[in-house]
C-alpha cells in the first residue's frame, strides 16, 4: 500500500488548505424564508419544516474527484449563520467600532471571508432577527448576579448560541434499517395513538416532524444522484462518468435504504453526520465506533472483490477531508475561548465489544493509514487500548505520534468501563462506551445525549476571591460569599474550606444559568433530525431537549486546577507549615503583581512543590479539589432531567479565564493563561513525563470524574526519536492507562519548529497540534494561543 496520497486525494486536501474560511448567506437566507412561512405550526413540525425546506432549496454541489458528496456550503470552508440560535452580534461594533462583520476577515482568532455580493444581504435579513434569537433571549432573561459573574470571568454559562445536546447516533442500526423504517416506526406511533390529549399531541407533533425531517433527508439526497447524474452526462473522462454513476446509484439508495456496501455505509454515514450541521449549530458530533461499524461491511466487500484495501483508505481520506470543510463562526470571545476552528469531531477506533472481547479489524489499521497520510485537523481519532489491543494497531498508533501528527489520542478502556459503570450504565453498555464530545465517554449504541456544556468554573479566581473576603479585586464588588477575612485563618484547612465553599457557591450559579438556557431550548428550539435518531426519542415520543434519550447527562466543567493547586500549596508551605509570610503580606504582593516583591515572586515559583512532578504533597490538594468537585456537582439533575457530569477539561478556556486573574500564590504573574486542562501548568512539569503521568493517573480518580479527563504531553522529538522511542511512547501509555488514567493526547514537536511556523506560517501550514480535545493547524491559531502551546514542557524522555 502506498505511503503517499493519491493525486485525487492531493488535489482535494490542497484545495481545502488553500481555501481561506468564509461566511456563507444560503442558510440564512433559507432559514428566514422558512420562518416566515411555516410561522404558526407547532414547534416542532414548523422546526422540521424548516430543515426541510433548506435541504429542499440549499445548493447542490460536487466538487471535481468526489467519493463522498455533501457540503454544508457551495463554497469549501464556508460557514452557515444559524439566526434562530446567533448571528446578531454580527451587526454590532466591537469596541473599535467596527462592524463585528466587517471585522470578521482581520481579527487574529478563527479570522474568515466575507464575500462583497454577500455583505449587505447578511446584514438585511439578519434586521428581520432583531430579538428573536436564541443567545438574545438568554441575554434578556440570564439573572443580573450571573451575567455579572461572567462578565468578571468567574464563570461561564454553556448553549447559550448551541443546541443543548451532541449526537452520536447509531450508525449500525441505521444502515440495518435505512430511513424509511423510522419514518414507519413514527406512523405506526400515530396510528397506535387511540385518543389525543393535551398530553400525547406533543407526541404526534413529534413523530410527524420526525417523518418531515426523514422524508426531506430522502429528497436531498435524491438531489444529489440527480447531480451526480448531471454531471456524468457531461464528463468526458470514462474513469469519473463511472464514478459519477456509481455516486448517483448509491445516493438513490442511501440513506433512504439499508446499506449493502462499504461504500454505501460511507455515503449514508456522511450524509447523516454532516446534515446535523445544516440542521443546527451544533458541535461535537461524533462518527462512533467506526471501524466496529464499518469493518464487516468492508471484510465482505473485500472478500467479494469489490473493494481494495487502498481504496477503503482512499475513501476513509475522503471522509477526513469533508469533516474538515465544516466549519463555523463564532464571535470572538467564543472563539479566543475555543481556538482553531474546532468542531471536536471524533472518530473511535479499538477497545473491547460488550462481551468484552477485542473488536479491533482491517478497518482500525486502514483508518489509522488514512489519517497518518491526509494529516487533517478534524475529525481526531480516538483510540481505545486494553491489555488485548494488538501490536501492530500499538506499534502504527505510536509511529504517527512520533511522527508528530498529534494523532491518535489514546483512550484507557478500563478506565472509561469503570466510568460508565459508575454513573449508572449496564457492563454491556458500558463497554460499548463512546465519546460524546471530545473526551466524554457515555453509553454507546446511540442512545445516550451528552450535553456540550453547562458551563466552566475559573478555579484560581476562587481562591483570589477567598483572599479577598468574596470581593472581586478587579471589580471592587462583593461577588461571591464571604467566606471571613483571611487574616483570622488559623490553619490550611480554613483556606480549603474557604475555597471549596467559593466553589460550590459559583457551580450553583453556573447551573441555575445553564437551567435558564435549557428552557427556552426545549420551548422554542428542539432538535428534531438529531433527536429521532437517538433511541428513546421515537420511542417516547419527544426530542433530546425534553429527555428523551435513553440516557441524559449534561456536562459541567473547570478551569486551571493546576494553577489552584500550586497556589493553595505555596500558600500551605510559606504561609502555615514554615510561616515564613502572613497572609496580609503575601496578598498585598499578589494584588500589586509582585511589583517590588520579585525575589518573593521566585521563591514561590521555585521552592514550592508544583503538581505534575509525582509530589504527594501537591498532587494531593489537586486531588481534594477535583474529587470534592465531581462530588459535589454530580448529585444534581438539570432542569430537563439530565444528571450532571463533572468534566476536567478547559480547551483554550485557560487562556481567556486567566485575562481576569491577578497575580497567583504560585509565582504566576496576572492576567496570564491558567494551566493546561487536567495537566500541570505549562512548564512546571520540571521531573519528566513519567512523573507528570503519576501525578495525573495517581491522584485523581477519574473514573469518578464522569464527563472525563483531558490530558496533554508534549515531547521533544529528540527524546522519543527511533526504535527506543517508539517504547517510550507507548510504554509510557500503557503505564498511564493501567493506573486508570482515561485520555492522554501527545504532540512530538520542538521549540524551534513552532517559532518558527509563528514566523513564517506559509511554510508551516501542514502543521497540526492537539490543543484540546481537538486538533487544529498552528498556523491557524491566534499567537496568545500558540505561546500556550509553546510553553508546554518538552519532555526530553
Amino acid at each position: 500500500m502506498a505511503d503517499l496520497l493519491n493525486f485525487r486525494v492531493n488535489m482535494m486536501k490542497r484545495r481545502l488548505l488553500d481555501t481561506r474560511p468564509s461566511v456563507s448567506s444560503e442558510r440564512l437566507l433559507l432559514a428566514t424564508e422558512a420562518y416566515k412561512k411555516y410561522a404558526g405550526e407547532a414547534i416542532p413540525l414548523f422546526r422540521a419544516h424548516v430543515f426541510a425546506y433548506v435541504l429542499d432549496h440549499m445548493t447542490v454541489v460536487i466538487r471535481d474527484g468526489e467519493l463522498l458528496v455533501g457540503s454544508t456550503n457551495k463554497r469549501v470552508r464556508s460557514a452557515s449563520i444559524f439566526p434562530e440560535y446567533t448571528g446578531q452580534w454580527l451587526t454590532k461594533k466591537n469596541a473599535d467600532g467596527v462592524l463585528n462583520l466587517d471585522h470578521l476577515p482581520e481579527r487574529s482568532t478563527d479570522p474568515m471571508d466575507v464575500m462583497p455580493e454577500e455583505r449587505q444581504e447578511i446584514l438585511d435579513t439578519l434586521a428581520w432577527w432583531e430579538g428573536r434569537s436564541l443567545e438574545e433571549y438568554v441575554e434578556e432573561n440570564m439573572p443580573e448576579d450571573i451575567q455579572e459573574a461572567r462578565k468578571a470571568g468567574i464563570i461561564a454559562v454553556g448553549c447559550r448560541s448551541l443546541p443543548s445536546g451532541k449526537t452520536v447516533p447509531d450508525y449500525a442500526l441505521m444502515f440495518q434499517r435505512g430511513l424509511k423504517v423510522y419514518i414507519q416506526m413514527c406512523k405506526d406511533k400515530i396510528a397506535e395513538t387511540k385518543e389525543r390529549t393535551v398530553k400525547v399531541q406533543p407526541q404526534i407533533d413529534f413523530w410527524m416532524a420526525s417523518i418531515v425531517a426523514c422524508e426531506a433527508v430522502i429528497r436531498f439526497a435524491g438531489r444529489y444522484a440527480d447531480e451526480a447524474e448531471r454531471l456524468a452526462a457531461e464528463e468526458a473522462d470514462e474513469t469519473r462518468k463511472k464514478e459519477l454513476l456509481q455516486i448517483a446509484e448509491i445516493c438513490r439508495r442511501v440513506p433512504e435504504h439499508p446499506a449493502r456496501t462499504f461504500r454505501e455505509a460511507m455515503q449514508f454515514e456522511w450524509f447523516i453526520y454532516y446534515l446535523l450541521y445544516v440542521d443546527n449549530n451544533c458541535s461535537a458530533c461524533g462518527f462512533g465506533r467506526f471501524d466496529v461499524i464499518m469493518g464487516p461491511y468492508f471484510e465482505k466487500d473485500y472478500q467479494e472483490g469489490l473493494i481494495t484495501k487502498e481504496e477503503a483508505v482512499e475513501l476513509i481520506e475522503c471522509l477526513f477531508i469533508k469533516a474538515t470543510e465544516i466549519v463555523q463562526v463564532r464571535p470572538d470571545d467564543y472563539s479566543r475561548d475555543f481556538a482553531g476552528f474546532p468542531l471536536w469531531q471524533v472518530l473511535m477506533l479499538g477497545g473491547v465489544d460488550r462481551q468484552g472481547k477485542d473488536v479491533t479489524n482491517e478497518i482500525t489499521y486502514l483508518a489509522l493509514e488514512a489519517a497518518s497520510r491526509i494529516k487533517l485537523a478534524q475529525p481526531a481519532v480516538a483510540l481505545r487500548v486494553h491489555d488485548g489491543t494488538p501490536k501492530h494497531i500499538w506499534r502504527k498508533a505510536c509511529e504517527m505520534i512520533q511522527d508528530g501528527q498529534a494523532n491518535p489520542a489514546f483512550f484507557g478502556d478500563p478506565c472509561a468501563i469503570q466510568t460508565v459503570i459508575n454513573k449508572g450504565g449496564s457492563l454491556e453498555d458500558a463497554r460499548d462506551w463512546v465519546i460524546l464530545g471530545c473526551v466524554e465517554p457515555h453509553q454507546g449504541g446511540g442512545g445516550t445525549d451528552g450535553n456540550p456544556s453547562a458551563g466552566y468554573l475559573n478555579l484560581p479566581k476562587c481562591l483570589e476571591l477567598v483572599m479577598h473576603n468574596g470581593v472581586d479585586p478587579l471589580t471592587g464588588k462583593q461577588m461571591g460569599p464571604k467566606t471571613r477575612d483571611p487574616s483570622t485563618f488559623k490553619t490550611f484547612e480554613d483556606v480549603m474550606e474557604a475555597t471549596k465553599k467559593q466553589i460550590d457557591y459559583w457551580y450553583d450559579m453556573i447551573r441555575r444559568g445553564f437551567n435558564t438556557v435549557i428552557s427556552f431550548h426545549s420551548t422554542r428550539l428542539p432538535c428534531i433530525y438529531s433527536s429521532m435518531m437517538i433511541k428513546g426519542c421515537i420511542e417516547k415520543g419527544m426530542p433530546v431537549q425534553h429527555g428523551g434519550a435513553e440516557h441524559t447527562y449534561t456536562g459541567i466543567f473547570t478551569t486551571g486546577p493546576a494553577s489552584l493547586a500550586d497556589a493553595l500549596m505555596a500558600v500551605k508551605k510559606f504561609v502555615y507549615d514554615e510561616k515564613k509570610l502572613t497572609m496580609e503580606e503575601l496578598i498585598h504582593a499578589l494584588d500589586v503583581n509582585f511589583e517590588g516583591y520579585e525575589r518573593l515572586r521566585l521563591e514561590l515559583l521555585n521552592k514550592a512543590p508544583k503538581y505534575g512532578n509525582d509530589n504527594e504533597v501537591v498532587d494531593g490538594i489537586c486531588d481534594e479539589i477535583v474529587s470534592h468537585i465531581a462530588e459535589y456537582v454530580q448529585k444534581f439533575t438539570d432542569a430537563r432531567g439530565g444528571k450532571y457530569c463533572f468534566c476536567n477539561q478547559a480547551q483554550t478556556v485557560n487562556l481567556t479565564m486567566g485575562y481576569k486573574v491577578g497575580a497567583t500564590a504560585d509565582g504566576r504573574f496576572a492576567y496570564t493563561a491558567l494551566s493546561d486542562n487536567a495537566g500541570p501548568a505549562m512548564g512546571r512539569d520540571s521531573e519528566g513525563p513519567t512523573a507528570a503521568i503519576n501525578s495525573i493517573s495517581r491522584n485523581m480518580h477519574q473514573d469518578q470524574v464522569y464527563d472525563g479527563t483531558l490530558v496533554n504531553l508534549r515531547f521533544d522529538p529528540s527524546g522519543v526519536a527511533g526504535e527506543k522511542g517508539l517504547e517510550i511512547i507507548e510504554s509510557l501509555i500503557k503505564e498511564y492507562v493501567a493506573n486508570n488514567g482515561l485520555h492522554i493526547q501527545i504532540n512530538v514537536v520542538d521549540d524551534k519548529t513552532l517559532r518558527a511556523a509563528q514566523k513564517d506560517p506559509e511554510n508551516y501550514r501542514d502543521i497540526v497540534v492537539r490543543v484540546a480535545g481537538y486538533m487544529a493547524y498552528f498556523t491557524e491559531l491566534d499567537k496568545s494561543v500558540q505561546d500556550v502551546i509553546i510553553a508546554r514542557t518538552a519532555h526530553l524522555a
